[in-house]
């Protein structure tokens, strides 16, 4: 009995161990994918086609959207690479802690600096810091994901 119940749950985890992979091959790409389309589409484009009135409007009303977004499936590849590998489901924990902390602070403080109608030169500066610290997460952020996504593909074939 206690054999079969072995066996039994030897299946069960090497089923949940290949559905994990598949939905961190199928999540991953997804979250790189709307990434870049922000960056190098969405975003850019906002700033060529409404007015900066509007523009503010849309990218203050897109971005809290896109950082939920990611968080949430950042969060769902965490706990499917838990059964895969820990350090990459770690390291996923640490992506989603940047939508967290982007959205719910950063942003925040970006927001208000740009808010600031007589800006002087330590307003400029304070918000290229914070835009540019922003960047820096985004960009880190997709490099990790690219990175544990090739490893892990490369590691379990």
């Amino acid at each position: 009995l206690i054999y079969h119940l072995y066996v039994y749950l030897e299946l069960i985890m090497e089923q949940i161990i290949k559905f994990s992979i598949l939905i961190k091959d199928f999540l991953i790409p997804i979250l790189i994918g709307s990434k870049v389309f922000f960056s190098l589409i969405v975003a850019p484009n906002t700033f060529q086609t409404l007015n900066e009135q509007n523009a503010r409007k849309f990218i203050r009303t897109i971005f809290p959207k896109l950082y939920i977004w990611c968080l949430i499936i950042s969060l769902i590849i965490t706990f499917s690479l838990l059964s895969i590998n820990v350090f990459h489901s770690f390291i996923f924990f640490l992506i989603a802690t940047g939508y967290f902390y982007s959205r719910e602070f950063l942003m925040v403080k970006i927001n208000k600096v740009s808010d600031i109608s007589k800006k002087q030169e330590v307003h400029k500066k304070q918000f290229s810091r914070l835009h540019n610290l922003s960047v820096l997460i985004f960009i880190t952020q997709l490099i990790a994901m690219i990175i544990i996504f090739f490893v892990s593909k490369n590691s379990l074939s």
